[in-house]
């Protein structure tokens, strides 16, 4: 039964930064970013600067880390929109999905802790479930990529998070439940089917006039599975704010 380390405790995360220490300093990387970023004017800020050069975000591993430090709302928003550049530009600039992987790696740490690091599914222990998981987004990414999706973090870790959980079901009812695989599998595409009707109603009310912040409580707690507690931790708002949000966004989808 997989075992449920920490972060510090995956070794493959650790392997995953040193070599992006190396390839994200890169000539052909830096490049790479240089070209994306003459199509936003976020990134082309970020990227060439405006003088201020504490902003300035001249390679990948600069642009990494400073997605990685966002702690207050603008910061994050700012992350968010860049996954989205870098997804929509990653069709013709190969490199970044490796950027976008290495990006995505705090999502697929909460991802494995809320799947229990695998517990109970086919892999040896956690560190092959992360494993796993690392392949998983590289095929989502490759499937994805040149797509221009409004909440392209959220989409990203939802469905790789559907994928990998799908084949924990496989294993728990192989295993031992009365459940058929067959009827396991049905059950769970119908459970994954109903997930994507409702993020896409969500996001046709963001266009209706729903506001961002209920939308994203909602797709975060309903779609992804998060608690309010862990939103709170994870944002750093107060639960009654997110509490609120929820309960409006709730209102305004069932009138």
């Amino acid at each position: 039964m997989p075992t449920s380390p920490s972060k510090k405790h995956v070794v493959l995360i650790d392997q995953m930064f040193a070599e992006w220490q190396s390839i994200g300093r890169a000539s052909p990387a830096v490049a790479a970013l240089e070209r994306v970023a003459t199509r936003d004017p976020v990134l082309s800020e970020l990227v060439v600067g405006t003088g201020d050069r504490s902003a300035c975000c001249p390679t990948p591993c600069d642009l990494l880390a400073r997605m990685h430090r966002a702690r207050g709302r603008a910061e994050r928003e700012e992350a968010a929109h860049l996954v989205r550049i870098l997804l929509r530009e990653a069709d013709a600039e190969p490199f970044l999905q490796r950027l976008l992987v290495q990006a995505l790696v705090p999502g697929l740490i909460t991802v494995a802790r809320k799947l229990q690091w695998g517990r109970g599914g086919p892999w040896l222990d956690g560190e092959e479930f992360f494993g796993e998981l690392l392949s998983t987004t590289w095929f989502v990414l490759q499937e994805w990529a040149g797509q221009d999706r409004r909440y392209a973090v959220l989409d990203l870790l939802s469905a790789i998070r559907c994928r990998v959980r799908r084949q924990l079901f496989r294993a728990k009812d192989f295993q031992g439940r009365t459940v058929s695989l067959h009827d396991a599998a049905d059950r769970e595409a119908r459970s994954e089917t109903d997930l994507e009707q409702l993020a896409r109603l969500l996001i046709d009310l963001r266009l209706e006039g729903m506001r961002t912040d209920e939308v994203q409580v909602l797709y975060s707690q309903h779609v992804l599975g998060y608690s309010i507690a862990e939103l709170a931790a994870a944002t750093g708002r107060d639960r009654r704010a997110l509490y609120a949000r929820r309960d409006r966004g709730r209102r305004r989808l069932y009138a």
